[in-house]
Formats: C-alpha cells, structure tokens, sequence
C-alpha cells in the first residue's frame, strides 16, 4: 500500500514485541475519526491488549475492530535487542 493511503486508515495500533517470550503487546490505539487515543480500559474492553504472535494479532484485529482482513496493514519498525515495534493500519 502507498505511504500516502495510510494517513486514511481509522485506526492506527501501536505494538511491541518481547524478542525473548515472543509475546505482542499492545502500546497505543489511535483513532484518526475522533483524532484521540484510547485509553487502557478500552483496549482491554475490545480484547486487543495482548497476541501469542502476529497471525494472532492480525486475527483478533480483524476480529474485534475490522472484520475484513483485506482492510489490514502491519509493518515492523524499530527493532532492539529486547524489543521491536511495530505499527498496525486498519481502514475502513
């Protein structure tokens, strides 16, 4: 997908991954419809607040916020030792 279609996904989900337990947490949700974050209480509401891997997170969010795997996008940013981030894009 283009650079310049991602500023029209709906939300924008911040994750990270622990490179020893392989767990996916997630770090941040932002909803570019209301141009707010989600709180803590509202992610665990929607069940999105941890993945055994990425197909688990790509499953659960389509799942709970999207239903429509083809309205999906996932890329790996920065990357430590302990830790890589990454950024999840579902559009409408």
């Amino acid at each position: 997908m283009r650079r310049k279609l991602l500023h029209k996904a709906k939300l924008v989900i911040t994750v990270e991954s622990d490179r020893c337990s392989g767990l996916i947490n997630t770090i941040s949700v932002f909803d570019n419809r209301t141009n707010n974050y989600w709180g803590a209480e509202q992610i665990k509401e929607r069940g999105i607040l941890q993945f055994l891997n990425t197909a688990d997170m790509k499953e659960t969010l389509n799942w709970n916020l999207n239903g429509d795997s083809s309205l999906y996008q996932f890329k790996w940013g920065q990357s430590s030792r302990k830790f890589s981030e990454g950024i999840t894009y579902i559009f409408q």
